[in-house]
């Protein structure tokens, strides 16, 4: 079973402020979700589910938003690590190309 890695994406240029910073979540090299920050400043864990495209939702995924959030971005590292089995074997993420 593949580990989840962490990237913390931080934005640049004349427009960055436009665009939250976020955690990529990784799963073999390949993404597979992101946590963000909210408003109220807890932190949410949003992965990509796989499924089958139809004509009024065209895409190969659909997001999903899981429960619990966290209070900092370590936090909710950790919890994603925790459960890592339990996601990957409830869950059929997708798995975006670079």
């Amino acid at each position: 079973m593949a580990k989840f890695t962490f990237r913390k994406t931080i934005h640049e240029g004349r427009y960055r402020s436009f665009e939250k910073d976020h955690t990529t979540i990784k799963l073999g090299k390949k993404e597979v979700g992101y946590i963000q920050e909210n408003l109220d400043g807890s932190y949410r864990i949003s992965l990509a589910v796989k499924q089958i495209p139809t004509k009024e939702n065209p895409a190969p995924f659909r997001w999903i938003h899981l429960k619990k959030k966290s209070k900092s971005e370590k936090e909710a590292r950790e919890l994603i690590k925790r459960g890592e089995a339990e996601i990957q074997r409830i869950y059929d993420l997708y798995q975006f190309e670079d």
